[in-house]
């Protein structure tokens, strides 16, 4: 489960990508703001199904310390990740992909940087001057070529996103999104894939 429609279906992609023998029994969406709430339920929830569940790290500057804070106490199969600094940067990370997608430069893209995470290990995460869909919808989808994406994902004025966001990004995250790709430049997005593919064994 996920915060919104591209985060779900983050989440759908990684799950295939990692094997096709598995059944989501029951997607169980919640808004951004109720998920943190909602954590002691999903674990234990987990105690019958296992339960993934994907939120963006956003300003808390460290995705560690913020897993610990909100999940003190996690069963083994409450899967819990925490995208750096959105999902958006994941897919972003996915440089060559992205900008073949989105008919954008590659050297355009924003590139992956060592970043400390709370840890004594610098890791690997993508590069933003601030949050990754701001930037996207702002900056780098105005150097597209294809005037059509300009349009679904540029915001109108007093939006945060474009009119047609969700039905632009999504079928990106489906049909063209390479994860093999994306979490070489992602630490936070290859810690999703292993304990999925770990949890799948």
């Amino acid at each position: 489960m996920g915060e919104d429609a591209v985060t779900n279906a983050v989440i759908k992609k990684i799950l295939a990508h990692c094997s096709v023998d598995f059944e989501v029994i029951s997607p169980l969406p919640a808004r951004g703001g109720e998920i943190k709430s909602k954590i002691p339920a999903f674990n234990k929830l987990s105690e019958a199904n296992p339960v993934i569940l994907l939120m963006d790290l956003d300003n808390n500057g460290c995705a560690p310390q913020l897993l610990g804070q909100l999940a003190k106490e996690k069963n083994d199969n409450f899967i819990f990740n925490i995208a750096v600094d959105e999902v958006e940067a994941w897919l972003m990370a996915d440089r060559d992909g992205f900008a073949s997608y989105f008919k954008i430069k590659v050297e355009d893209m924003p590139s992956a940087h060592q970043t400390k995470q709370g840890g004594r290990k610098a890791l690997t995460e993508m590069n933003f001057p601030y949050k990754s869909s701001m930037y996207l919808t702002h900056e780098l989808i105005k150097k597209s070529k294809d005037s059509e994406y300009l349009q679904q994902l540029t915001p109108k004025k007093n939006a945060a996103k474009g009119p047609e966001y969700n039905s632009c990004i999504v079928p990106f995250v489906e049909n063209a999104w390479n994860i093999e790709n994306a979490r070489r430049n992602s630490d936070s997005l290859n810690r999703m894939v292993l304990r999925i593919k770990n949890l799948l064994k």
